[in-house]
């Protein structure tokens, strides 16, 4: 009957509550949890190895991965949406496993229970007997008092002709947990504000008197205004500083000087100083005379095909429809000379123009050596080698969740100060009536394999001897080892 009235009685549930209570178990759940972290960390690793040689590694050595290996660098784990999805799924279930936690907690620190068990008593790892002269009821009294001077709260209550005592302090410290889970949230959510709406440019590189667009939405713009560096003896750069103005939607907002160890902060945006190089002004018109481009082309990112010495940078000019190619001159002349073919001196710059649509300005690929300050003619084109200056490489980087995680170090400090400093100290016993008059009382602590708990009941014991002026003895259960516990549980031989 009992089995047909419980059957009864979840049949009565709605499709609704069901759904949610299986949902509720899912994210309370530790296998559950498990599998997540294991994915989360998964991804993490794929996107840390992101920025290695090990997925190169892999590729060499396992053949048919090559595609796979492409796929890997070109994904970004950090700013996807499985690292998101993931980050919010621990986040949400932290929160329901805290929210489940909750009333328990707080019936614990409100309402505990008062009564316990001779067997608890007897079976804790430390305990304490203390005999009196007075009668039951004075003698709990006594003690009572005794515990509140020690900044205890006293509950009691009577049951079975004993008096039950249980006496604890820093009950709210148990509070604890909650700013340290709504921290744990807090970076999960981090996370996520960061990998949706942040970012970070790794080599933004901006021409001296150049302006360059950070983009990613912020509407914030860069330029350098100046660019300096000095040198070692040995001819090692010493230290490079560059004199920026920050833009906002045209306007100028910050204006400063970054050095290796000294970025530029905006708001949620930083900007580090990273290297520097040289740079080609270009300036292309049509044959009408109208100006195509007139713009800055760092030379560095890229080298000569044959000559590795040589530095050189590529620029799309979509009016025109041709990609521009500049290649300087060698940097190392004493370094493999047969490969320098183009054999160029200080002040020349080797020109490239090749088309990329069918519409564009020119039929095939042209080029040219130009000196500084000469204009050149390519297919109907004319390109002028301006002069050369440097640039310089930024790292730009921004993380809207900073505020967020601040917050949660916050509360994530703050709940482990209240968790370690004031742990919930909690101590059971019972007074009855002695058999030959007087009271007696045993006292343990629910500090099981807590050292630190028992050494404050210990500390509380010696409170309690000078108060009450009364002996106490301290019993200490040893625990046997395995074997040992193993034969006790046997039965006793028969002789």
């Amino acid at each position: 009957m009992a089995q047909i009235s419980l059957e009864r009685q979840v049949s009565k549930r709605s499709p609704l509550e069901a759904g949610i209570d299986r949902v509720w178990r899912f994210f309370c759940s530790v296998r559950a949890a498990v599998v997540e972290i294991v994915i989360l960390a998964v991804l993490v690793l794929i996107g840390t190895l992101r920025g290695s040689s090990v997925p190169r590694g892999i590729a060499d050595h396992v053949p048919g991965t090559g595609g796979l290996v492409d796929r890997w660098y070109a994904w970004d784990a950090f700013h996807s949406l499985p690292f998101m999805g993931m980050l919010t799924l621990l986040a949400v279930a932290i929160a329901i496993c805290t929210v489940n936690r909750a009333p328990g907690i707080w019936s614990s620190i409100v309402n505990p229970t008062v009564t316990t068990t001779h067997g608890f008593l007897s079976n804790a790892d430390l305990s304490a007997r203390m005999a009196a002269s007075d009668d039951r009821d004075a003698f709990a009294a006594r003690l009572q008092e005794a515990l509140r001077r020690r900044r205890h709260r006293v509950l009691s209550a009577e049951r079975n002709g004993e008096i039950h005592v249980y006496a604890d302090r820093y009950r709210w410290g148990k509070l604890g947990t909650f700013p340290f889970h709504l921290a744990l949230i807090l970076v999960l959510v981090g996370g996520v504000v960061g990998a949706r709406w942040g970012f970070r440019d790794d080599e933004f590189i901006v021409p001296e008197g150049v302006t360059r667009e950070v983009g990613h939405g912020t509407g914030v713009s860069v330029r350098v205004d100046r660019f300096s560096e000095t040198y070692l003896e040995m001819g090692a750069p010493k230290e490079y500083r560059s004199d920026l103005t920050l833009l906002k939607d045209g306007n100028e907002v910050k204006q400063g000087s970054i050095t290796v160890n000294n970025p530029m902060t905006y708001h949620d945006m930083v900007v580090y100083q990273s290297g520097f190089g040289q740079a080609v002004r270009i300036q292309v018109a049509d044959k009408s005379g109208n100006l195509l481009m007139d713009d800055m082309i760092p030379l560095g990112p890229f080298q000569a095909k044959n000559n590795p010495d040589a530095p050189a940078g590529v620029l799309d000019i979509p009016p025109a429809g041709v990609r521009l190619t500049a290649i300087a001159p060698d940097t190392n002349p004493a370094n493999r000379p047969d490969l320098d073919d183009l054999n160029l001196r200080s002040g020349q710059m080797y020109l490239q123009l090749r088309p990329l649509t069918a519409n564009a300005a020119l039929s095939g690929t042209v080029e040219s050596v130009v000196n500084q300050g000469q204009t050149t003619r390519l297919g109907d084109l004319d390109v002028t080698f301006v002069r050369e200056k440097r640039f310089t490489v930024l790292q730009i980087a921004r993380n809207p969740a900073v505020p967020i995680f601040i917050a949660s170090a916050l509360l994530l400090v703050g709940g482990l100060a209240c968790t370690f400093y004031f742990p919930h100290r909690r101590v059971r016993g019972i007074v009855s009536a002695a058999a030959g008059g007087g009271a007696m009382v045993t006292l343990a602590p629910l500090a099981r394999r807590d050292w630190s708990g028992q050494r404050a009941f210990e500390t509380l014991l010696d409170g309690l001897e000078r108060d009450l002026g009364l002996p106490i003895e301290r019993v200490r259960r040893e625990h046997p080892p395995p074997d040992r516990a193993a034969a006790t549980r046997q039965e006793p031989a028969t002789t």
